[in-house]
């Protein structure tokens, strides 16, 4: 399990992300209920839960694509629904986003997708961005890939190129959507050390949105287990691998959480009869 970087003061850490009361949903269905989250800062919080549990519309919502449709979301001390455009615009410079497919443009090279925030959000000359990209590649421990191609590249390398592109702009506050999503373990387990490492070294407030269980318990601070757009749990890795919830040890020992369906009783839902 990995622990928060010591400090000289035993002070509490301010929260990076504070969520209170809220509901989200779309059109007439309602997603996420009344939830009430906070991310410390310099922490890394994993969100779990299985499929249709909300760790897709929580994390649209915690990275300012939707806003909530009650209650409140503070990212970095600033109330997202609160904020104009360019503020928002801001904001944003601060957050890093490593999506679950990479999302590389397959039209530029891997340090041109690199470049890319700063080139929309900077002014900076070419040769710096060109310095910040190698930088960065060598953070991801692909230094000397920048020219090569997004299609060239396997899945675990796309990964850490799309890493690379989230913290070039070294933000506050770094969000990943299923990290270790198609990767073997090994290569998983090179991803879940360089998270790791870039906590430390960067002193970053990180997000992870996963479904893996292993992965979950060797990089989290605290754990936030949704299911059914509610929180059941928000603990350390002990305490919810210990939790007396059902529904946890389920997804954590993979168990069915389904009642097997007696075939007279799947005959008469088949007639219309049940």
């Amino acid at each position: 399990m990995s622990t928060l970087p010591q400090t000289q003061t035993s002070a509490p850490r301010a929260a990076a992300v504070e969520v209170r009361g809220l509901c989200a949903g779309y059109g007439d269905t309602q997603v996420l209920h009344d939830l009430d989250l906070e991310v410390r800062e310099g922490e890394i919080m994993v969100i779990m839960g299985g499929s249709g549990s909300g760790k897709s519309t929580l994390l649209r919502l915690l990275i300012g694509l939707e806003l909530p449709r009650v209650g409140t979301l503070s990212l970095l001390g600033h109330e997202t629904a609160r904020l104009g455009p360019v503020e928002m615009l801001d904001l944003r410079r601060k957050l890093g986003v490593a999506f679950q497919g990479g999302a590389l443009f397959s039209s530029m090279s891997v340090a041109e997708n690199i470049k890319l925030p700063l080139r929309e959000h900077t002014k900076l000359d070419e040769a710096t961005m060109d310095i910040m990209a190698r930088l960065k590649l060598e953070v991801v421990n692909l230094s000397g890939f920048g020219d090569l191609m997004p299609a060239e590249l396997s899945g675990g390398m796309l990964k850490r190129a799309a890493i690379a592109r989230a913290i070039v702009m070294d933000p506050r506050l770094l969000f990943f959507d299923e990290p270790s999503a198609g990767l073997d373990p090994i290569v998983s387990a090179a991803l879940d050390e360089l998270i790791l490492r870039l906590r430390e070294a960067m002193g970053m407030t990180i997000v992870v949105v996963t479904h893996e269980v292993e992965s979950a318990f060797k990089i989290a601070d605290r754990i936030t287990i949704l299911d059914r757009g509610r929180i059941l749990e928000i603990g350390t890795p002990e305490e919810v691998r210990n939790s007396s919830n059902e529904r946890i040890q389920n997804m954590l020992n993979r168990r069915s959480a389904e009642e097997p369906l007696e075939p007279a009783a799947y005959l008469r839902r088949l007639t219309g009869n049940a």
